[in-house]
């Protein structure tokens, strides 16, 4: 096996010391933490606009609508309103206020028309009529103003309507260890998600490396000096492990790097703290993110073996590339169920993606985020997927084997299964 580690350290190193993983490893965390600090150092930028009120309906109604409009925001990023009502019927102030609206001395106006009750209709003429924000506060503030005048009318107490009809919340919170942890579902999604991202973008980035590195030495026929001196499983298995642990390096540093930002955040103010359901989505406990790593690690060595394969398999750059992403369907597919397993993370369909072993780096660590799974499923998920990797690989070198001397066409799959049983 000493020749499989020194393929092993050619590998880490020649990854490592490259440009591209010193500016990787640093520039994603720093994407990562400018991703959550963005929402709160920039917000949603909102201005305050001036809206006349031109009422031809009940004067209730006029009032009403005033105030709800120009009532202070609950949040800073929300937009202010100055709210000015102008007597007179809106046929009268029509020209008036346009020549307002293009000198831009108001922002907009908005009518209320006779039959604003039975209509349920409001008119909103402005230089700027796409913002979703202003439509939402504009028809907020007009539903608000007409209920409020048609139970008046009707005889009815809008207090007593509004606590008749006043919605039902769910104080939520998740059973652990530690006790009742809060954060539901908002934070479960995200930690699955957060697993199922890195567990993708990694696969990806590194074993198409794999891939590309076994081809290129397959293509230039570097293979066949190497082929003299070391044995192609080992050579294999030595290019899997040495690029792995190229990635696996990185995702520690990324690791290391984040934790640090996370749980120093509330040292940099409040303006840089973390909202708790980040914070929910983020805390893991240690076995737990002992196993998440094994998944991680595991699920990357599968797929890097996969890979690996593909390359030994093909004959050019352009055949790697239309079977590269047939490779990664696997891996991909339990997205399709994100909504399945995390509503019954213990169901048949959750249940049976985390057990095989092509689906399991991603469905189980969503199963884990979402409900305790039963300790021998994860142990037998790990076996198995140790159990493919092997097999995998072993394929991966007796295809490397005799695909070394196989050029100009690419193989069936009839041809890859002769090779396999040719080779043993």
């Amino acid at each position: 096996m000493h020749d499989a580690i020194l393929i092993v350290r050619r590998e880490f190193r020649e990854r490592v010391a490259s440009r591209s993983f010193l500016i990787g490893t640093v520039i994603f965390p720093l994407i990562m933490i400018g991703l959550i600090l963005l929402p709160k150092l920039v917000g949603s930028g909102g201005t305050e606009r001036t809206i006349i009120v031109i009422n031809d309906g009940p004067a209730g109604v006029g009032a009403a609508f005033a105030a709800a409009l120009g009532a202070t925001p609950t949040s800073a990023d929300e937009n202010t309103y100055d709210v000015k009502v102008v007597p007179g019927a809106y046929t009268a102030v029509r020209e008036s206020l346009n020549s307002q609206v293009e000198r831009k001395e108001i922002d907009g106006y908005v009518v209320l028309p006779a039959e604003v009750l039975t209509s349920g209709t409001i008119m909103f003429r402005a230089r700027n009529v796409g913002s979703f924000a202003v439509m939402r506060d504009l028809r907020s503030a007009g539903t608000r103003a007409v209920q409020s005048e048609r139970l008046k009318t009707a005889g009815i107490s809008a207090q007593a309507v509004a606590a008749l009809i006043a919605p039902v919340n769910v104080d939520e919170a998740k059973i652990t260890s530690r006790g009742e942890e809060r954060g539901g579902a908002l934070s479960t999604f995200l930690a699955a998600y957060v697993v199922a991202f890195l567990i993708y973008v990694m696969t990806t980035l590194y074993g198409v490396a794999v891939m590309r590195s076994v081809l290129e030495e397959k293509t230039n026929r570097i293979a066949e000096v190497l082929m003299s001196t070391i044995r192609a499983s080992h050579l294999v298995f030595g290019k899997i492990i040495g690029v792995g642990s190229a990635a696996v390096t990185q995702v520690i540093i990324w690791a290391a790097i984040l934790t640090l930002f996370v749980t120093q955040s509330h040292r940099l103010g409040d303006r840089f703290a973390l909202p708790d359901s980040i914070m929910q989505a983020l805390r893991v406990e240690p076995l737990t993110g002992v196993l998440l790593f094994l998944f991680f690690l595991l699920g990357f060595f599968l797929y890097a073996s996969v890979f690996a394969t593909v390359g030994a398999s093909v004959t050019s750059e352009q055949e790697a590339q239309s079977v590269q992403f047939i490779a990664l369907l696997p891996l991909i597919s339990p997205l399709l169920f994100l909504e399945s397993i995390l509503n019954a993370p213990l169901g048949r369909t959750a249940t049976t993606l985390g057990l095989i072993p092509f689906t399991a780096p991603i469905a189980m660590p969503m199963r884990m985020a979402s409900s305790p799974v039963p300790p021998i499923e994860i142990a037998v998920s790990l076996v198995l997927l140790a159990c493919a990797i092997a097999v995998v690989a072993w394929i991966a070198g007796k295809i490397y084997r005799v695909g070394i001397l196989s050029t100009g066409k690419r193989p069936t799959l009839a041809e890859l299964g002769r090779w396999v049983v040719r080779s043993s």
